[in-house]
């Protein structure tokens, strides 16, 4: 049997593939990707803070590491459908994890050309995962990660997908409403409407796991050779938050706090992440289900990440400043925000390793390791026009 999993080569993608391929021994874990997050975070002029290696030796080392080959890696590009149906003809996966995306807000904001690309990239690539399923067995379990943005930050709970509605006498079970703020949020509020739309009309089952901020250095395998490292990267494009102020803390540049700094999100570990995409894959949904899961283990606003990080680096003999710099794009600074996140714990039975406040030593201690890179690409923490705000 196979898993066919998108986006190998990303953040989350390789180190999901090893822990699918440690718990699956007996399967085939086919990996596809098409190099775009290296080219990306090139064309920002930025590197990844841990090197990373190609895949064909990322390969070699896990075999070397954990004795095992059933990780296999294909070039390919999801764009195009008859790839794809061709993919899911050749393995006939029992199960599809999707991944692979553009998967950054300000990049996605950077111009009409990085606005579609997105669009185009994360939606259609979806929409010709959805069609080749549903040609070649509508049986298969697809699961992917949207984003905890589709629902922005209405003055309400959040719910698990779904509410209950009352208007003029009657109630109803309708979606959430969707309040994305960015081209990339809205191409997976897109997705997320496409793939409940594939699930009632094609009976395909499908679990949306709508993922919150990710961050760490690293997981249980990637630990084990410095061959098996994913990318981290730190620069405003692609850094997520948690990873931007942990590099910015140890090249002793202020952590960059956008506004009041009230902008409060779901997070969730590398090391978690993982580990429930391998929940997920063995906690199948129906048939014609689709199963929304809000991906994330706790809250945790700009400024309360930025006094963690802080206090965390000085206890590691870091001198960590904070500063404030104006918001990159419109957003509330100041917000309610209470999601339930339930059923990652109820249903799919996630037991965290890791809250922020456990994984600040490691990950500090594994970037001061390689902290002349950081620094090389310190430009990179802010675009140049919100540069010229600091101090």
């Amino acid at each position: 049997m196979t898993i066919l999993l998108t986006g190998v080569d990303g953040y989350m993608g390789w180190p999901t593939a090893m822990k699918l391929a440690l718990r699956f021994p007996d399967e085939v874990i086919v990996g596809v990707d098409n190099g775009f997050r290296r080219l990306w975070v090139h064309e920002v002029g930025s590197w990844s803070a841990i090197p990373i290696y190609s895949m064909d030796e990322r390969l070699q080392a896990f075999k070397e590491v954990f004795g095992q080959e059933n990780i296999i890696y294909r070039h390919l590009d999801l764009r195009d459908y008859d790839v794809v149906k061709k993919l899911v003809e050749e393995y006939r996966p029992r199960a599809v994890v999707h991944l692979a995306a553009q998967p950054s807000a300000p990049y996605s904001m950077l111009s009409p050309r990085h606005a579609i690309l997105t669009q185009e990239n994360n939606v259609v690539s979806t929409l010709n995962i959805i069609h080749a399923i549903r040609e070649v067995d509508p049986s298969i379990h697809l699961i992917e990660t949207t984003t905890m943005g589709v629902y922005g930050t209405p003055n309400m709970d959040i719910p698990e997908g779904f509410f209950e509605v009352e208007f003029r006498g009657r109630r109803d079970k309708l979606p959430f409403p969707n309040q994305a703020a960015s081209w990339y949020h809205y191409s997976k509020v897109h997705d997320a409407n496409n793939l409940l739309f594939a699930s009632r009309v094609y009976k395909i089952p499908i679990t949306d796991l709508r993922l919150g901020v990710v961050y760490g250095t690293s997981t249980e395998e990637t630990k084990k050779d410095p061959k098996l490292a994913t990318r981290f990267d730190f620069d405003f494009w692609f850094g997520t938050l948690y990873n931007r102020f942990c590099a910015q803390a140890v090249a002793g540049y202020p952590l960059t706090v956008y506004g009041k700094g009230g902008q409060t999100r779901g997070y969730i570990s590398l090391e978690d992440t993982a580990q429930t995409l391998v929940l997920a894959v063995e906690k199948p949904a129906e048939e014609g289900e689709f199963r929304v899961i809000n991906m994330f283990v706790e809250t945790v606003s700009v400024r309360e990440a930025a006094e963690k990080v802080k206090a965390a680096g000085e206890k590691v003999g870091l001198e960590v400043e904070v500063m404030t710099v104006p918001p990159p794009r419109p957003e509330a600074q100041e917000h309610y925000y209470n999601p339930d996140n339930r059923r990652i714990f109820e249903l799919l039975g996630l037991k965290p390793r890791y809250t922020m406040d456990k994984a600040l030593s490691e990950d500090l201690e594994a970037l001061m390791k390689v902290r002349e890179r950081i620094v090389a690409k310190e430009d990179k923490f802010l675009p140049e026009h919100l540069r010229r705000t600091r101090g």
